[in-house]
């Protein structure tokens, strides 16, 4: 798979719709381009075909070089009921942390301080909870929550079973590995984590078609010129928002109007901002390197994720899964898209190609948990042709491709990022 994929840009027609579509394709243009009938091949093919994969992984969309519809699984839409959708995330305590430093103490009453667990470490442990100490093997009592950062333990507390007190350091890491109390006391003390409210915008999306009337009227080779530019203008849409989806910043502004305009956030700004596990590989993926990715990858969410990857780690996994890649659409085209299944120790991984992560971005892959995004649309305004918008008088016909759409994304640390990758 080449890693610049990249070919001559065609001339392209713009313009402002006006009164005199000035932008609109007209006969001219078809004898600049050759497509008035004269002696040509019958025939005019696209350049490619899996041209949206995780745009067809939320809603089915699109069609193979042929003109066939995907079939597939596909992943839930949800209509929209603002511009700005929102959704409760939550997510179990914390049960592992590190000592930064020790304030005090060593094998009687010592005060740690402890990092690892974000800001507020100290806040995942309770008074109760029975710690043990990886390096040491000591098991102990928390017996107070001294601050944020900070925890303690008595004397009398340590060394809560047969592995004898000793004196920890900095680096040590501690798993709180459940609790204990004594017979007719009350309660414990409450440690429940927060939920966090999360939202994303729908953007508006547009593409437009438009013909003059005598060119519509022309014979030309292949399909109606007009049937034509509104399959290529339709996928050109798709490709559109399959960008915004990997590669928008939730955005609100106010446009040129004073109207609202907004931009839908992405896969890489939830990853990159949302505490999931980031892997900078800087030079070549080795098969330890992709080891260590998929098993950071996959310790929290689903045993099945999707790898939607650039073509060097592509590359780099054809060699390094050899002979253990299966084709998915044996049992039937998942998700509606072309994939290679790896069942690695870590869980199963549903390979897919995304032709976007070209250039500076073909040594990138997502693991993704499809259970952390979602389609979301604007009741009424989905992805739909809009037939002649076109003013009454115009000589011409003016369609529009219209969505209103965004990207639902829960519990960034389901998923991961690998990048850096290089031949």
């Amino acid at each position: 798979m080449s890693k610049y994929p990249y070919y001559t840009e065609p001339d392209h027609q713009q313009g402002a719709i006006t009164t005199g579509v000035p932008g609109a394709r007209d006969s001219g243009t078809l004898s600049t381009t050759g497509q008035l009938k004269v002696d040509c091949v019958d025939k005019i093919a696209l350049l490619e075909a899996r041209v949206h994969p995780f745009m067809t992984m939320l809603t089915q969309v699109g069609s193979d070089m042929s003109g066939n519809t995907w079939k597939g699984l596909g992943l839930p839409k949800a209509v929209a009921g603002s511009p700005e959708f929102s959704w409760i995330e939550d997510r179990y305590a914390g049960k592992y942390a590190k000592i930064g430093s020790v304030t005090s103490g060593t094998t009687g009453d010592v005060v740690l301080e402890v990092t690892g667990a974000g800001s507020s470490s100290g806040y995942i442990f309770t008074v109760g909870d029975v710690v043990k100490n990886a390096r040491t093997g000591e098991n102990f009592i928390i017996t107070s929550i001294e601050s944020a950062t900070s925890i303690k333990s008595l004397s009398a507390s340590r060394a809560f079973g047969t592995t004898a007190a000793a004196t920890p350091a900095a680096g040590d890491s501690l798993f709180i590995i459940g609790n204990a109390s004594e017979e007719g006391v009350g309660a414990r003390n409450v440690n429940t984590t927060k939920v966090s409210k999360q939202s994303n915008y729908t953007q508006i999306f547009r593409s437009t078609v438009a013909v003059t009337g005598t060119e519509a009227a022309c014979d030309t080779y292949g399909e109606n010129d007009l049937t034509y530019q509104r399959k290529k203008i339709g996928i050109q849409h798709a490709k559109d928002i399959e960008k915004a989806f990997i590669f928008g910043e939730k955005k609100a502004t106010t446009g040129t109007y004073g109207h609202p305009k907004r931009a839908t956030g992405g896969v890489l700004e939830f990853i990159l901002s949302g505490g999931s596990y980031i892997q900078d590989q800087g030079g070549p993926l080795t098969a330890p390197d992709l080891n260590i990715f998929l098993r950071e990858g996959f310790a929290h969410g689903n045993g099945r994720k999707v790898l939607m990857c650039g073509g060097v780690v592509i590359s780099a996994i054809n060699e390094i899964a050899r002979g253990q890649l299966t084709d998915a659409s044996l049992s039937g085209t998942t998700y509606g898209i072309e994939v290679s299944s790896w069942k690695s120790a870590w869980g199963l991984v549903d390979i897919v190609f995304n032709p976007f992560l070209v250039g500076d971005y073909a040594g990138y892959a997502f693991l993704l948990d499809p259970e952390s995004f979602r389609y979301r649309y604007m009741k009424g305004r989905d992805t739909q042709l809009k037939l002649n918008v076109q003013a009454p008088d115009a000589d011409a016909e003016i369609d529009e491709y219209f969505s209103e759409v965004g990207l639902e994304r829960v519990n960034a640390p389901l998923n991961s990022l690998l990048k850096g990758c290089t031949d």
